[in-house]
This record gives C-alpha cells, sequence and structure tokens, in this order.
C-alpha cells in the first residue's frame, strides 16, 4: 500500500474500530450514513424517455481487474481480493471457513439437524443478482456432482439496492420470507447465501461512493444474519463490466469499484471488527463467515489475465447495457457453479461427495470455427440440443451484428454451416476481429474470428 499510515473509518462495520487501508481524509471517507435516503434505485425500470441503446463503443475502460492489480494499486488503493494484495484468504480465516463448511449439514425448517432436511442456499440482491441466480438455479439443479439436500433458491429482487435492503423492516425481507415458503422451506433453514448488490445513481466518486456501499453491505450481512439466524456463509461478489451501460443506474468506473467495497468489507472482518464478528468463541455474532464469491469484472473485450475472461456489448440487454442479456448470464451461472466446484469452503456442503469430487467437467464444445484465420469462407459446426430454439450470427468487436447466418431449433444433431464472409447488405467484411456466437436457451458459445485481407 502507498499510503499505509492512513484509514478507512470503519463507519458501519464494527464500534470505532479502523484499519489500515490507503490515505483518505475526512471528507472522503463519511461514517455511517444510517439515514441515508437513495430516491432512484438500482434497477427499477427506467421511463421511455431515459431509455438509450447500450454503449456499444465501450468496449474496455483501461482499468485492471482486481485479482489481475495485484499489490499495485487503483488510485493509491491496493488490488487483490484479499490483504497484502493476495487473490486466496489468509490462512486463519481460510482455516475458519473451512470448519463451519464441514458442520453444516441438512436442517428442517426449524432449524433442527435432520437426514431430511435441507441445506439451503439463497441468493440476496438486484435485478442483476436475480436475473443471473435464476439462470443459476437450473444449472445447479441438473448438476451431477450437487449433493441432493442442497436446494438453491432465488431470492434476489428488482430494485433492492444495498441502501435500501440494510434496513431489516424493509418490504423486500417479506418477499425473501414468501419465496422461501413458496419453496417448501423457512428463514431457519437457510445456512448459505450469495450476496451481489450496489447502490443506485451514485455521484459522490471514489472512494466516497464506494465506502457508503462497503457500510451499506456490511449493515446488510448484518441483517441476514439477524433475519435467518442459522445462515453460516455469505459469499459476496462484486458487479460485472459496466462501460456498455447508458443508464446512470451503476455505470463505470463505479461497476468496478464496487470490488473495493467488497474486499475492504472482507477484510473488515478479517481485521476483527466486532460488529462483523462471526465466531461465538470471540463474542456475540452479528455476521456469517464473509468471503469472495465468483469475481467477474473483466476489462470489457480485454481479456482478464489467468482466465480470457471478456465481455461483448450483446452479453448485455439493449435497452440500457447494464442489465445482463443472455450472454452474461450464463458466464455468471458457470462462474458460480465453479466456484462451488472448486472452492474448499464449498466442497463440504455443495458436493455429493467432497472427497471423491473429480475435477468438474465443462460444458461441451457446441461451436466451431474453421479455419481461423480466414481469408474465405468459414464453416461452423454446431451442436443442438433437442427442442431448443437456437441461433448463429457474426458480431464485429464491438458487441454488432454483422450477419445473422440462421436460425432454428435444435433436433439434437450436430450441423455444419457456412458463411461467406458477409454482412447482411452483401458487402465484404473487412479484415479484422470479428465474434461468431451459438446461442440457445440458457447457453451461448462465443469464439473469435480473424479475417484476413482476401487473396
Amino acid at each position: 500500500m502507498s499510503n499505509g499510515d492512513a484509514t478507512i473509518p470503519a463507519g458501519d462495520l464494527g464500534a470505532g474500530r479502523q484499519y489500515h487501508r490507503g490515505a483518505l481524509n475526512d471528507e472522503e471517507a463519511p461514517l455511517a450514513r444510517s439515514a441515508l435516503l437513495v430516491l432512484a434505485i438500482a434497477a427499477l425500470p427506467l421511463t421511455p424517455a431515459a431509455v438509450r441503446a447500450s454503449n456499444c463503443n465501450g468496449t474496455q475502460t483501461g482499468m485492471a481487474p482486481l485479482t489481475a492489480l495485484g499489490a499495485g494499486t487503483y488510485q493509491g488503493y491496493e488490488g487483490g481480493l484479499y490483504p497484502g494484495g493476495s487473490n486466496a484468504r489468509p490462512f486463519a480465516h481460510d482455516v475458519a471457513g473451512v470448519a463451519i463448511a464441514d458442520a453444516i449439514t441438512p436442517i428442517d425448517t426449524a432449524g433442527v439437524a435432520s437426514a431430511t432436511g435441507r441445506i439451503v442456499m439463497i441468493s440476496i440482491g438486484m435485478s442483476n443478482t436475480t436475473q443471473e441466480f435464476s439462470t443459476f438455479v437450473p444449472l445447479a439443479n441438473a448438476d451431477g456432482l450437487r449433493n441432493p439436500r442442497v436446494q438453491v433458491i432465488d431470492c434476489a429482487l428488482g430494485g433492492q439496492t444495498a441502501a435500501l435492503i440494510k434496513n431489516p423492516a424493509y418490504a423486500y425481507w417479506d418477499t425473501v420470507r414468501a419465496r422461501l415458503h413458496a419453496h417448501g422451506s423457512a428463514p431457519r433453514q437457510v445456512q448459505i447465501a450469495w450476496i451481489k448488490e450496489a447502490n443506485a445513481t451514485p455521484t459522490t466518486g471514489f472512494p466516497a461512493a464506494t465506502l457508503t456501499l462497503m457500510e451499506d453491505e456490511g449493515s446488510v450481512v448484518r441483517t441476514l444474519k439477524s433475519l435467518f439466524p442459522n445462515v453460516r456463509i455469505a459469499y459476496l461478489s462484486s458487479r460485472i463490466y459496466a462501460g456498455y451501460a447508458t443508464s446512470a443506474l451503476n455505470p463505470e468506473p463505479y461497476a468496478y469499484e464496487s470490488g473495493f467495497a467488497v474486499k475492504w468489507l472482507i477484510e473488515g472482518q478479517i481485521a476483527g471488527a466486532d460488529s462483523l464478528n462471526f465466531d461465538p468463541a470471540k463474542g456475540a455474532v452479528h455476521a456469517p463467515w464473509l468471503a469472495w464469491g465468483p469475481y467477474m469484472w473483466a476489462d470489457g473485450l480485454n481479456p482478464r489475465p489467468g482466465d480470457g475472461l471478456t465481455w461483448i456489448c450483446s452479453d448485455f440487454q439493449s435497452s440500457d447495457g447494464t442489465h445482463p442479456a443472455a450472454g452474461a448470464r450464463q458466464k455468471v451461472s458457470n462462474m458460480l457453479l465453479d466456484f462451488l466446484h472448486n472452492d474448499r469452503t464449498a466442497q463440504p456442503w455443495y458436493l455429493a461427495s467432497a472427497a471423491a469430487a473429480p475435477a468438474p467437467e465443462r460444458d461441451p464444445v457446441r461451436l466451431g470455427v474453421a479455419p481461423n484465420p480466414s481469408s474465405g469462407s468459414v464453416e461452423l459446426a454446431i451442436a443442438t440440443v433437442r427442442g431448443e430454439p437456437w441461433r448463429l450470427e457474426v458480431l464485429d468487436i464491438t458487441g454488432r451484428r454483422v450477419r445473422m447466418l440462421e436460425t432454428g431449433v435444435g433436433d439434437g444433431a450436430r450441423h455444419v454451416l457456412r458463411w461467406d464472409g458477409r454482412d447482411e447488405r452483401g458487402a465484404r467484411a473487412p479484415a479484422g476481429v470479428y465474434m461468431v456466437q451459438f446461442a440457445s436457451a440458457g447457453h451461448a458459445d462465443i469464439r473469435r474470428l480473424a479475417v484476413l485481407g482476401r487473396r
């Protein structure tokens, strides 16, 4: 850290505690805003006059994902998901989380251990969260590695920002209880939560808006623990890319900076903030054990170091470039499933047999592109799923459609189609990089294609 002698005020984190994380002055680091009224909330439907098509030119920001930033800094603040610029949980915090995970067993709706009970995992958050988790639910239900006693229930809801749902009396929590009951569950049966939150129309910049979000999310995890007393683990994620956004709901760089809110909140628990205590041996318990779930931000079309993650314009709803379309929902769902398969604090309760768990199988390749690079026509091999509507299209590097090649309904067979290198008007596409996308219900495969100059 470039300025290790300054502190982030704990605010809602704990009574009077502080921990060192970069240079802030009193104006930059406001204390808890318990009376904050947010007039415009994230993900509420925009009025027709406010809706604008997504900005497909916003292909990158130049900012480094926290996982790639590491010990480097963003405006003086260290990267990495955890303290010290690391992406790995500190040893003691990891050991505590694994011990908690090992102790999670099925319980009934009264919270009593039962062989016929359930291990309930819920989502908490806003519209992006429910759109993504509702795609994840059928994926998890069909997962052959999942412990059959695990039940995943989407409890996120559009418009529910952290500033609102931190209040335990807010109507959102009635919706959560109603969704649990509709699935035959109850508040005392919830043991795991995935939380993804933001605040609406932030204007105060960094780090002020980020500190506000951190404080609000700190209140959210305490509210969660008070209303669902058996919740043991909460995985937190920050927002996906928002460079294509044209609404003021939560554009860049606020989406990127929300990662620091999650990072600082978890660091507060690791540092021992009283109001985030999860260990009964250390006093009153106010929060579940906190850790990162999947970190999902990548800089648009700039492949993320390590895994190559990118976000293209068509991953997002064309109306605002903010909310996830089918492509983004599937990417998030796959990342969440991969996390549950591989994280040490998820394997003991999520996997049917953690001791014998094989490496997770990836989705079968359903799109092939050859030759690549190409200076002429291209063969595109697709594997369809019976009964699923599908489409095959070519996009330019900004995510704009160049050519809709074909649509249909899957027959379960493999087909080979051809792109002649022409756009919708019949003109030859210029040399460059293109995206070939094969999409069907709940699935999207994308391959990059380099088109060379014509011979």
